[in-house]
């Protein structure tokens, strides 16, 4: 009788400490939980101690920020010169207890600004009504005139061409010529109403095709609408 006495005794007295050690383990695990710093994200965890962001100086007097896009507020290490990353991107490091390390502005990648344009001035030569082409005296190079806009109006005349960054026409406007500018063609143009035609041009004129010859109108003897 008392040997089973004892026996049930030390059975009782071993639970006890299992449930005491369970106890304590419990204990502590809250006490971890207790402890852990305020200030600290809620998504960190030991293997993210790293938050990026727009640094926001909230309070300059204690050297407090926050990052735009992240809840709480945090406190930079003393000495460093919180002012400096206000409103920029920076990297923020964070230690186990949550407490700020370091503070490292990030580098911001600037993409160059590529679009222009470009004026061209001077009197419109009408290369081929048809395909809309012209060029400007002085300027080697021919252009295409925009859909919807008719070159043949603005020949012989002062325009200022405005260019795309590919070279391609985006309007013509007209400018007005000086008073005592010459108003009659230069030698070998062909006149068309209050414009001066280039030599080699042609135009469709009562029905039949039309080419600027040396000056003159020379029928090219193709019918045309």
């Amino acid at each position: 009788m008392t040997h089973r006495t004892t026996r049930a005794s030390m059975a009782f007295w071993a639970l006890g400490l299992r449930a005491c050690a369970g106890t304590a383990i419990a204990i502590s695990a809250a006490l971890f939980l207790c402890v852990e710093a305020p200030g600290a994200p809620a998504a960190m965890t030991a293997s993210s101690r790293v938050l990026t962001g727009e640094l926001v100086v909230t309070n300059a007097a204690r050297n407090q920020f926050r990052l735009v896009q992240h809840s709480g507020s945090f406190t930079a290490p003393a000495g460093t010169a919180l002012s400096e990353f206000d409103g920029k991107p920076v990297q923020v490091e964070f230690g186990p207890d949550g407490h700020t390390l370091h503070i490292r502005q990030m580098a911001v990648d600037y993409a160059p600004i590529t679009h222009g344009f470009e004026v061209v001035s001077g009197e419109l030569v009408l290369r081929d009504p048809v395909t809309r082409t012209f060029g400007i005296v002085g300027d080697a190079r021919t252009y295409v005139a925009p859909r919807g806009i008719d070159a043949a109006q603005y020949a012989g005349r002062l325009v200022q061409v405005r260019l795309d960054e590919d070279g391609r026409v985006m309007n013509i406007n007209l400018v007005a010529r000086a008073a005592d500018a010459p108003l009659s063609p230069p030698l070998g143009r062909c006149v068309f109403g209050d414009a001066s035609i280039a030599a080699g041009a042609s135009i469709c004129r009562g029905g039949r095709m039309l080419r600027c010859t040396d000056g003159e109108w020379e029928s090219v003897g193709t019918p045309c609408s």
